[in-house]
């Protein structure tokens, strides 16, 4: 535990001295941009996420995919396939738009009675130029609807709970409240420098 900063500190350096590109395989691109945000480096984060060019997800898009390849350069420029062409390490980037872009999270240690998205945190860190974002979760106890924009220097966050869900909110201001069941708006004033 004692570790964990200095280890995303070097990982951060590490990154850094490779131009912010990616040199990562199938364990750890999943890890990698949560890991950045949750300490501190958001802001290399979302430059990994948005990045052009190989190796990057964007650069994927551009060389024409329209699902997640297992190598970087999965498609030559000569039409050669190389992995699969249709694959979770490089898709795992999905889980950081939910939980971070977005912000619905799992608490760490849920009790009984709050796993199954009985209690979430909601937490979206905001940068990249993003101003606005949403995900949906359908839970046993219903749909979860979590969306948010920046409107004129205002951070603006609507949530839609279903019955027997309870949401920490963490605002990006650091304001924080509990929410319960319906249909609630939050906003804050957009601090400096956070898209």
């Amino acid at each position: 535990e004692d570790l964990r900063q200095a280890a995303a500190d070097r990982l951060a350096e590490l990154i850094g001295a490779n131009d912010d590109r990616l040199n990562t395989g199938f364990l750890a691109t999943g890890m990698l941009l949560p890991v950045l945000a949750d300490h501190g480096h958001a802001d290399l984060a979302y430059r990994l996420l948005l990045r052009t060019g190989q190796p990057s997800w964007l650069g994927m898009l551009e060389a024409g995919a329209t699902t997640m390849w297992e190598y970087w350069d999965g498609i030559a420029s000569d039409g050669q396939v190389k992995g699969s062409l249709d694959h979770y390490s490089k898709g795992a980037v999905a889980s950081f738009l939910h939980t971070h872009v977005a912000g619905l999270r799992l608490p760490e240690f849920p009790t009984s009675d709050e796993a199954g998205y009985r209690r979430i945190r909601v937490a979206p860190v905001l940068g990249g130029g993003i101003t606005s974002a949403s995900t949906v979760q359908d839970t046993v106890a219903g749909r979860i609807e979590i969306s948010w924009r920046v409107d004129r220097g205002t951070f603006v966050l609507d949530l839609d709970l279903p019955r027997g869900v309870i949401a920490d909110v963490e605002l990006p201001d650091g304001r924080a409240y509990v929410a319960s069941a319906g249909r609630s708006e939050a906003s804050c004033p957009l601090p400096h420098n956070a898209v």
